[in-house]
């Protein structure tokens, strides 16, 4: 009998209707039957395309016994993180901090208020090695909360304190000014983590790192960069995306992009197909398709084809009928992973005759198969699909017999869910790409459903709209409008010149980038941070879990922190971009290859270095100078002296008398002489800005001149985290006057 999930929407949630386990989606019915029971709850987050969500629901949601233990000690709630990115990321935050790492399926254990006290990912149903099964979870746990709860609620407490500071953790303090050095170190810092050899940063596994091909492409083509940057941006991009486009993690039988590849080289994919995945490649590979034109003519062909096949795989798998695009397809299929895509030597002889070993030895197809199970590690007997040099278009035809073949088998399962966000990435890619009319149609669609619901939604589900659209729904979508408005000029002007499109447009550029400016304004009331710059990924109309965090970071998708940034400057509004900017800086200095859609927007923010204003000189370190290092003493052999400190934006020194005992106090130390210090009256136990610290030393008796010492140590903190204790050491001359 199918449980409370019947009714969703969301294909994931679907996917768990019919388990024995009484699944509550989220909301105020699960919660007031916990608080109702005195139970503690069951959170479980996935998505549809997730293989190892698939594994749990298998081995634990689909048992009677696992079942049987979660009803009788829980009430058990299901979210699909596509559908709810806040909860998501606010339970994630608890993971990360209990195990240090992340990951989906997610299982937490909370109270009925929603505060945490065990969180972890995938579970079996039965232990493993150290690890624990859910049936000794649900017996312990359920246990512990009968006879050891106030345990478990001052874990959860802790829990949320952490999870309460982590959320709003403001950005670290920093040295740096938004400059072209500054721009460059982004540069050199991918660099370092750069595979020469294969492409990408980092080992396996390698994701599409889409962010990051994005701001290289623009760098590249920053004259005002250094020249050696440049060129380790263009052999960076090229390198990634050439090998990108051979291996395996791209479909070259139906066209697209898998999620990301599970070895280094790009050849042995995870095979779910996400929409934002294939929106960004699509824009990726048409800007460095434009660079490789003059440097690789081969890489530019194949770019454009890989285009070309993508958007027609969008079409014809990911489009609604309302011109919409739906979330993913699945990496499972008869319940297998890659099932498929992957191909037998056998299979593809029957099928492609006397042309089947060259196209196999092209492809590098393996009698045992060159795909390995990614859990198992072994031989499958399936092929993926790759290459290791460019064919042109040798094997078209082959290529279509194994598709035509391939439209045949089971299909892996469809999220037709249409999130705004995502179709907002898609929008922006096909109307760069010139693919005019399946980017207003999705506009259009998402316009109308707006008008409908009343604000901008979340989702479109079968032409319903549900939610409130989070900061990066409207982030996207408020792009996507002004690279419509912007596509829409171009072609208008190709028009007017007397050339041919085989398309009419929809809008003028004008009628999109009014859309633009109406929504980004509701944007900036929604989301913006008027007092510290920068945007909040929620509103105040969400449900508020453990704070307001301000996205930052670089997921799969640029951080949505970013994307608005960039709407704000191409909108006109400089000085939110400018404070916004301002106020991330300290992130993007310590993180940046986790921070370049920012670094992209710092981009269009920064003049070249030419063009720049000449700024204020600001401090880059904490500073410490003193007035003069001879003091004459008066009458009595008092001298006075003073010593400055310049603490830099973003920074505070702790006070003589600091708030904490494991803080290092700001204190001067004079010696061999008799002195008495004055430290200046500090707010909250610490000093900002400028402070000024005065001494008076006393000459001994008989004595008309004589040296001595003087050290000032501090401790530079931020906001989150305090340095190592730093000291700076002065010699004087005491003479009487």
């Amino acid at each position: 009998m199918p449980n409370r999930l019947a009714d969703s929407t969301s294909p994931y949630l679907l996917q768990h209707r019919n388990n024995p386990v009484d699944w509550y989606p989220w909301g105020a019915e699960a919660f007031a039957r916990a608080e109702q029971e005195d139970k503690p709850i069951f959170l479980s987050i996935g998505y549809s395309s997730c293989h190892w969500c698939h594994v749990m629901e298998h081995e634990c949601f689909e048992d009677a016994e696992v079942a049987q233990a979660l009803n009788a000690g829980f009430v058990c709630i299901k979210v699909d993180r596509e559908e709810r990115p806040d909860v998501d990321e606010a339970y994630m935050t608890a993971v990360q901090l209990s195990s240090g790492r992340g990951g989906w399926p997610m299982s937490v254990f909370m109270t009925p208020s929603r505060k945490p006290f065990f969180a972890g990912t995938y579970f079996p149903k039965l232990d493993r090695g150290q690890s624990p099964g859910m049936m000794t979870l649900c017996r312990q746990i359920s246990m512990s909360w009968k006879t050891r709860r106030e345990e478990l609620e001052h874990a959860a407490e802790q829990f949320a304190q952490a999870m309460r500071e982590a959320l709003s953790t403001p950005a670290p303090g920093t040295f740096s000014r938004l400059d072209e050095e500054f721009l460059g170190s982004a540069v050199t810092a991918l660099a370092t983590d750069f595979d020469r050899e294969n492409g990408g940063f980092g080992g396996a596994p390698k994701f599409p790192p889409h962010s990051a091909l994005e701001f290289l492409t623009a760098y590249a083509q920053r004259e005002s960069a250094p020249d050696e940057l440049r060129e380790a941006a263009v052999a960076m991009v090229l390198r990634t995306v050439e090998k990108m486009v051979l291996g395996g993690i791209h479909d070259h039988v139906g066209g697209g992009f898998h999620r990301y590849s599970t070895d280094e080289k790009w050849i042995l994919p995870h095979f779910e197909k996400m929409l934002y995945d294939n929106a960004m490649m699509v824009a990726n590979l048409a800007r460095v398709a434009g660079i490789a034109h003059h440097v690789a003519p081969e890489v530019e062909r194949a770019l454009l084809a890989a285009v070309s096949s993508a958007i027609a795989w969008l079409g014809r798998e990911l489009r609604s009928g309302d011109g919409l695009f739906y979330s993913a397809l699945d990496a499972d299929s008869e319940g297998e992973e890659g099932k498929f895509y992957v191909w037998s030597e056998d299979e593809v002889k029957r099928l492609l005759d006397g042309r089947a070993e060259a196209f196999m030895s092209a492809f590098n197809f393996e009698r045992e198969g060159n795909y390995r199970d990614e859990s198992a590690g072994k031989r499958t007997g399936g092929n993926i699909p790759f290459l290791i040099d460019f064919q042109g278009a040798a094997f078209d035809d082959e290529l279509d017999t194994l598709l035509e073949v391939r439209e045949r088998r089971i299909r892996p399962s469809l999220d037709d869910k249409a999130l705004v966000g995502w179709n907002g990435l898609a929008i922006r890619s096909l109307a760069l790409a010139g693919v005019m009319p399946y980017a207003e149609k999705a506009a259009e669609a998402i316009l109308a459903a707006e008008r409908s619901h009343g604000r901008l939604p979340r989702q479109i589900v079968r032409g319903e709209p549900a939610g409130e659209g989070y900061l990066e729904d409207y982030a996207y979508f408020v792009q996507a409008l002004i690279e419509l408005a912007q596509s829409s000029e171009v072609i208008a002007g190709h028009l007017e010149a007397g050339g041919r499109v085989e398309f009419a447009l929809a809008r003028d550029a004008g009628s999109w980038l009014a859309e633009a400016r109406r929504l980004g304004a509701e944007m900036v009331d929604r989301f913006y941070d008027e007092e510290a710059g920068g945007f909040f990924a929620v509103s105040p109309d969400h449900e508020e879990l453990f704070g307001r965090n301000k996205p930052v970071f670089d997921q799969p998708i640029p951080s949505a922190n970013a994307i608005a940034i960039r709407c704000l400057i191409d909108l006109g509004d400089h000085e939110r971009a400018q404070k916004s900017i301002d106020s991330m800086l300290g992130w993007m200095e310590r993180a940046p290859t986790s921070t370049q859609a920012l670094f992209l927007t710092a981009l269009a923010l920064t003049p070249a270095e030419s063009e720049q204003p000449e700024r204020p000189r600001e401090p880059t370190a904490v500073e410490v100078t003193v007035s003069t290092k001879r003091i004459y003493a008066d009458k009595n052999g008092l001298g006075s002296g003073e010593v400055r400190i310049r603490v830099p934006r973003g920074l505070h020194l702790n006070s003589s008398e600091p708030p904490a005992r494991w803080l290092v106090p700001t204190r001067l130390e004079i010696r061999p002489l008799e002195s008495e210090i004055h430290y200046p009256p500090s707010a909250d136990g610490r000093y900002e800005g400028e402070i000024s610290i005065r001494f008076e030393v006393r000459l001994p008796e008989r004595v008309s001149e004589t040296d001595f010492d003087l050290a000032v140590s501090y401790q530079p903190c931020s906001e989150s985290e305090c340095q190592i204790e730093q000291v700076k050491s002065f010699s004087f001359v005491l003479a009487r006057g």
